[in-house]
């Protein structure tokens, strides 16, 4: 069976669910409670991202404009909808590579301008602890280093298929997706973008399982089976993203007296080639992190490894990639010999300041280095303040200076500082 008869097969079993369970329910007025219950979904954000990178002789200048607005039904038998559109403009200063409009003189900022379909999924609660969600819909699995939407973007990334998430047994939440095409942050294809890269087709099942039974202890077990099979001009590099990913995930917390709080998360994952790809590799995948709070103050160190065998590295396509290894995004895709990441991070929050209801200051260090090589990759400074007005409305500074004077034998620099004001309801 192929995946658009999988899809459909899978479509159908749940829409049965539904239909038969609702049709015991008792009568309601579904236009009153759809329409007069529902909420609308606001989401605005405007930013002003600016990139110094080396090997270009100018740097990007992009202001852009976020505009995403849709509405979420009211629940009718346990039955939600949910419509969502971006648009996404340039400002005036679109002096960058946006990924699309064919200015490689600049550095890259991937917010193209489009009007593209966000969401649009129906979401069933049934009364045996299970949510079912059919259509294009956002999914984030523990800290979106594997699975994740990207929303760093002006136009983040979503999943078309069918999701299911039960909650039977106690403590337990399982997990299973069936995706039919990735929606990637370049937005859809058009007459002027012929080849597929806003997307990829494939076979995608993501399995998630996590459990809190026990006391302060959160585990995780996982498997993501990426089958990507685009055509055309992205073939070759879908292919080589096609993987079977399976892991295991731990996160401690707990107390250290005098209201010193803190946690310790460990996890491992192993890679292999899958499906179509025409590869032959086995990758390992570890972290370590602990961090520890007291009041307004935290702090966090960690390690973090992603093998490489010298063709490729552990790949992770799917995964909120620049909430890792540096805001500066020069390890969007793992070297060939893999990559090390020793790292920490420092916060204090600030409570009532004036007219804010809170400013966060952040700041973070990274130390890089070759897996299977220990050769040094660089160095990184990382920092933000983000200044809350209110839950709608909120402000933020964040700055990356990435530098290296050994990778491939030339020095690089890689400099972005961002501002943002941000509006959500």
């Amino acid at each position: 069976m192929d995946r658009k008869a999988s899809l459909n097969s899978a479509a159908a079993v749940a829409g049965m669910l539904i239909l038969t369970a609702t049709a015991t329910k008792a009568n309601a007025d579904p236009f009153m409670i759809v329409f007069t219950q529902g909420k609308p979904l606001i989401d605005i954000r405007i930013r002003y991202e600016g990139v110094d990178q080396a090997g270009f002789a100018k740097g990007a200048d992009a202001l852009t404009l976020r505009a995403r607005f849709g509405y979420q039904t009211g629940d009718w038998n346990g039955l939600n909808a949910l419509f969502e559109f971006d648009q996404v403009s340039a400002l005036g200063m679109d002096s960058f590579n946006n990924t699309r409009n064919g200015k490689t003189a600049f550095p890259v900022v991937a917010d193209p301008s489009m009007t593209a379909l966000n969401r649009l999924q129906i979401t069933y609660n049934s009364d045996f602890d299970t949510v079912f969600t059919l259509g294009r819909q956002r999914i984030v699995f523990d800290n979106a280093r594997f699975i994740g939407n990207v929303g760093w973007r002006q136009h983040e990334q979503t999943y078309d298929g069918i999701s299911f998430v039960n909650k039977s047994l106690p403590n337990l939440a399982l997990t299973y997706a069936y995706i039919d095409r990735v929606n990637r942050v370049f937005g859809p294809q058009t007459a002027a973008v012929a080849a597929q890269v806003g997307y990829f087709d494939g076979n995608v099942q993501l399995f998630n399982a996590s459990y809190t039974g026990i006391d302060h202890l959160k585990l995780v077990g996982y498997t993501y089976l990426l089958d990507l099979a685009n055509k055309g001009t992205s073939a070759a590099l879908s292919k080589s993203l096609s993987t079977a990913t399976y892991g295991l995930r731990g996160e401690f917390m707990g107390s250290l007296g005098d209201g010193v709080g803190a946690k310790l998360t460990g996890e491992y994952a192993h890679q292999t080639n899958y499906a179509s790809n025409p590869g032959s590799f086995d990758l390992d995948y570890y972290l370590v992190e602990g961090s520890v709070n007291y009041k307004a103050v935290s702090g966090l160190i960690g390690y973090e490894s992603l093998a490489g065998d010298g063709t490729r590295g552990f790949s992770t396509p799917l995964a909120t990639l620049h909430s890792f290894n540096g805001w500066a995004d020069q390890f969007l895709a793992t070297p060939a010999n893999g990559l090390t990441d020793l790292y920490v991070k420092a916060a204090y929050t600030f409570k009532e300041v004036s007219v804010l209801s809170q400013i966060t200051a952040v700041v973070m260090y990274h130390d890089f280095k070759s897996e299977r090589l220990n050769t040094g990759l660089g160095s990184e400074w990382d920092g933000s303040v983000d200044f809350e007005m209110d839950k709608y409305l909120s402000f933020e500074l964040t700055y990356a200076d990435y530098a290296s004077s050994e990778l491939a034998g030339t020095p690089v620099t890689k400099r972005i500082g961002w501002l943002s004001a941000n509006y959500k309801y």
